[in-house]
């Protein structure tokens, strides 16, 4: 997994890109959260439109991420996802706990409405 950062707004948008699964991406997702939060900046996006593929451990990692954010007050909201990546986010349940977009503007513009 690729993760690419810039600001929008007074959001961090990450923009994700590959696969979404343990080992080495939950690690750089994990320092990405991490710097974001000594930065204070606590409202992020994640771009999943280039993300090919999700497991459970990618879930978890979403939601590490989340727990953390919303912990510091911010949250993580999801955009541009594909049906192949919605579809253990719904099966889980986990669409009543994160918000999601069709777009990174529709995201980024949630957080001042």
């Amino acid at each position: 997994m690729n993760i690419e950062t810039r600001m929008e707004k007074d959001v961090l948008v990450l923009e994700l890109a590959g696969d979404l699964m343990a080992g080495h991406e939950s690690e750089q997702l994990r320092k990405v959260v991490d710097q974001s939060l000594k930065d204070e900046k606590v409202n992020v996006v994640a771009d999943m439109g280039k993300v090919t593929w999700m497991n459970s451990s990618g879930l978890g990692m979403l939601i590490s991420a989340l727990t953390s954010l919303r912990g510091s007050g911010g949250d993580l909201r999801l955009a541009n996802l594909s049906e192949k990546i919605k579809r253990p986010i719904k099966i889980t349940k986990l669409d009543k706990v994160f918000l999601d977009f069709e777009s990174v503007d529709q995201a980024i513009n949630s957080y001042s409405e």
